[in-house]
């Protein structure tokens, strides 16, 4: 996962930084209300305290701003996905226990999210950095959850256990990701639905 320095020119000084921050948790704060291609960054100064000089001092436009804010918006979420991965493998024993327990955990995290992630998604066709670095977030996040389950192939039948785990959860992902707009998550899909295929066929 790339830093935001990957993206923004680094602070001179800690005020600077300081200012960089508050632009970054405003932009944060206006994606949970409304489309990134509905924000401007007149709004984002606003809403931050922080002049659209100082702004442009750290990032050349709107779309640089984004990656960033990406950046930190994806380590975060990262650390909720573990933070759910481990009280789920604290709480829940068996399949019976774990498999809800792992779809409802998806579910709210990624309903707490929906209005930030579909900016980036929104973006990611035509960014490849965004794109890139959404995809690696959501395969990290995902294999969290995939491995809470794959703990307990032991008492799945089927033949390829693995297998199972794997197209069972890309199916779960897709449809809960699909539900709340997150469209980008299509190649998933059609990935799970190949994968079931081959299963169905398998048995």
């Amino acid at each position: 996962m790339p830093t935001t320095s990957a993206h923004a020119r680094a602070p001179k000084q800690g005020r600077s930084r300081q200012s960089f921050e508050r632009i970054i948790e405003a932009t944060i704060d206006l994606l949970r209300e409304r489309a990134y291609d509905q924000i401007t960054l007149a709004e984002i100064c606003q809403r931050s305290g922080v002049s659209t000089g100082s702004l442009y001092g750290r990032v050349d436009g709107k779309d640089e701003l984004l990656r960033v804010v990406q950046v930190r918006f994806l380590e975060r979420l990262g650390e909720r996905f573990t933070e759910e991965a481990e009280r789920i493998a604290a709480q829940a024993k068996g399949l019976e226990q774990v498999v809800p327990a792992v779809v409802a955990g998806l579910g709210n995290l990624l309903k707490e999210n929906a209005s930030v992630l579909r900016s980036f998604m929104l973006r990611g066709p035509s960014d490849e950095a965004i794109r890139n670095a959404g995809r690696k977030s959501a395969e990290d996040n995902h294999a969290k959850f995939i491995n809470l389950v794959r703990a307990c192939k032991g008492e799945i039948r089927h033949p390829q256990p693995d297998r199972a785990i794997d197209s069972s959860m890309l199916l779960i992902y897709a449809t809960q990701a699909r539900f709340l707009g997150l469209d980008s998550v299509g190649a998933w899909g059609s990935r799970a639905t190949g994968m079931s295929c081959s299963m169905t066929s398998a048995t």
